[in-house]
């Protein structure tokens, strides 16, 4: 069985479909001869879920199976009786952070006791930074019996990086720039028996500094939760793995050497472990590369941003009202890879680390190599990646949602 991560492109659908979804190795193998509609509104995807993808408009969020085109909707509700609010002077959220969308934080997951999938949604109505005020509320609706059911407020307010799903819990980062607490925790919500609990984080990550422009998020690594500390100024990723109620280092990530996936310009996300080499995935919304934590290198997969760069013969046209573009990928990509590699060819020149006999001047020249490379930054990318299972899952569509408040 493959135990490689599956990675899926998602572009904007025709027709009746609402996304085109395109296996990564399928869309670098045919680019030469294929169209794309392009996304014309952010959207972020969840990693999968027993076998299910959370999709995240601002308005709406949306249950699919990329294998077989099942979906169901799954209305906002607090978007459409709070909308979106501007944000106070002095009160910048990071509006080019791919994983981020409008003034929510919806997170899938499932629960075997029981056996369902649900979507928790956590719905901002105010946020000031500088009076620490905040004001949110939160719901819980089920994928199975189609039930919406208002919650508690959390006990602490979280940022804007999506939750994880481990095990039956969903897991956010809390925001210490809201409310009382000046320390990093993680909030939990158990699935099943609908509660709210908190867990400290590692004391590195725990510390907030407001001049300090770390940022911390969890993610889900090998079935475990994760918290992950970007340092912008080192330029690395400091990853702690939850594990029978003890934190443990798992690993450093190393960036300085590869301004493509810069942290002072982008949010980096590690997004899975290869289980055959161990390396791992990391994606910034625009980038996907395999990191090594041996030799601390980048074997890079794709660029979404770099496209025509790449791939001089890009042709742009107009049909329909959508941007559609027929890309020629990457010419004379080396065969001697593993079926990894095979798979997703990279181009050598999507990134590249600055030379090391550059010397002196090797900061100077990364430095102007990242603010060439980030001199545009759009807020809707192309094609969005995403990990997908291979599965049938699905749920009959229910006559009628069913409301309950607490």
């Amino acid at each position: 069985m493959d135990k490689r991560p599956k990675i899926m492109l998602v572009g904007k659908g025709s027709g009746k479909s609402l996304f085109n979804f395109v296996p990564l190795s399928k869309w670098l193998q045919e680019a030469s001869n294929q169209g794309t509609l392009f996304l014309d509104t952010k959207v972020v995807c969840s990693k999968p879920c027993r076998g299910l993808n959370l999709m995240s408009f601002v308005e709406e969020d949306y249950l699919f199976n990329p294998c077989t085109g099942y979906h169901r909707v799954y209305w906002n509700r607090e978007w459409h009786q709070h909308q979106p609010w501007k944000m106070p002077t002095g009160c910048r959220e990071q509006e080019d952070n791919p994983f981020a969308v409008g003034n929510k934080n919806v997170g899938l997951g499932f629960s075997q006791v029981i056996q369902d999938h649900v979507v928790v949604g956590i719905f901002y109505d105010r946020k000031d930074y500088n009076s620490r005020e905040y004001s949110l509320t939160c719901s819980l609706w089920s994928c199975g019996s189609g039930y919406f059911e208002q919650l508690p407020q959390p006990p602490l307010p979280v940022n804007d990086m999506p939750p994880v799903s481990v095990d039956g819990v969903l897991y956010w980062m809390s925001e210490p720039r809201l409310g009382q607490s000046y320390e990093r925790a993680i909030v939990s919500f158990d699935i099943a028996a609908k509660i709210f609990e908190v867990i400290p984080c590692p004391s590195s990550i725990a510390m907030w500094d407001p001049r300090s422009r770390c940022h911390a998020f969890v993610v889900e690594l090998l079935g475990k939760l994760c918290a992950v500390l970007s340092n912008s100024v080192a330029d690395e990723l400091d990853i702690w793995k939850w594990d029978h109620g003890l934190w443990t280092r798992a690993y450093t990530i190393n960036l300085k050497f590869w301004p493509d996936y810069s942290l002072a310009t982008n949010v980096v996300v590690p997004m899975a472990v290869d289980l055959t080499d161990g390396r791992i995935l990391l994606n910034t919304g625009r980038k996907l590369g395999l990191y090594n934590p041996f030799d601390q290198t980048i074997e890079n997969l794709l660029a979404l941003d770099q496209v025509s760069l790449a791939t001089p013969k890009v042709q742009q046209q107009r049909t329909g009202g959508h941007l559609k573009c027929h890309i020629t990928r990457c010419e004379d990509v080396p065969r001697k890879f593993s079926p990894w590699k095979l798979s997703m060819a990279p181009c050598e020149n999507f990134a590249t680390p600055p030379s090391a006999s550059s010397g002196k001047n090797l900061l100077s020249s990364r430095h102007q190599y990242v603010k060439a490379l980030n001199s545009v930054s759009p807020k809707v990318m192309p094609v969005v990646p995403m990990l997908y299972e291979e599965s049938l899952t699905y749920y009959p569509f229910a006559a009628r949602a069913r409301v309950l408040f607490s």
